[in-house]
């Protein structure tokens, strides 16, 4: 669980009045070492990457869960990278970072993608009975970074909604994950259970799909959905030089 043809048209612009993609103003891109765990940080308006996959620097540019990016070639999950990256305005819009990550691929790592629509096994974030966590009214503007995870098999989140979890557990799952619940208002969580990827598996813990039922009072449902996904034409494994 640790960590998922449609034709689409474009109308596009003249070129004169086309607005180039947004991008870094600086960026330096080291070969990691493999031994400082992976993280991205966001510091104002520079992100700090260490130890990232070109994999999941795709997957992180254009918001996707494992089952929505295809074709990655062999050796993309251990082409793995340090990255140093300046925005040129001193407070970027959210999202904005991801748009100047996808120009970073494609300038230093030749990136190609189209989008195209599968049908996959998603998942549905609904009520099983009454919610386990006390929800109030949302209040100014959420935190930027409200959700900790200090070991595998942990989650906890300050003042979340519930389609902020919903993104979350897609990104436990590699499946989509749609917040179908119908609550409104924010909330404190403590989940626990037992992770796929531990070595010696912790009898005591729950799946993560029982944890949700017994801890927070919600489930997951699985259904077949028509879902955008992303499909690698050409990438690099090696960037052009700083």
């Amino acid at each position: 669980m640790n960590r998922f043809v449609l034709v689409v048209l474009f109308v596009t612009t003249p070129l004169a009045a086309q607005q180039p993609a947004p991008a870094f103003e600086v960026a330096t891109i080291k070969p990691s070492d493999g031994k400082a765990p992976l993280a991205l940080q966001r510091l104002g308006n520079r992100i700090v990457t260490t130890n990232t996959s070109l994999t999941w620097l795709i997957k992180w540019a254009y918001d996707l869960d494992d089952d929505r990016l295809i074709g990655s070639p062999k050796g993309a999950d251990g082409a793995r990278f340090d990255i140093t990256a300046k925005a040129p305005e001193d407070v970027p819009a959210p999202g904005r970072l991801q748009l100047m990550m996808r120009s970073l691929l494609a300038d230093r790592f030749h990136l190609i993608v189209h989008q195209e629509t599968r049908r996959l096994t998603t998942y549905a974030l609904a009520l099983q009975g009454a919610p386990q966590f006390k929800l109030t009214p949302a209040v100014g503007t959420p935190d930027a970074n409200p959700f900790r995870m200090n070991a595998p098999g942990f989650l906890a989140g300050t003042q979340v909604t519930t389609a902020m979890l919903a993104k979350v557990l897609a990104n436990q799952l590699g499946r989509p994950v749609e917040d179908a619940t119908g609550l409104s208002g924010v909330f404190d969580f403590t989940l626990e259970w037992a992770p796929d990827s531990a070595s010696v598996p912790d009898p005591s813990r729950p799946s993560l799909f029982t944890a949700l039922r017994e801890q927070l009072g919600l489930r997951l449902d699985p259904r077949q959905s028509d879902v955008d996904v992303i499909v690698i034409d050409r990438v690099e494994l090696n960037p052009t030089p700083n």
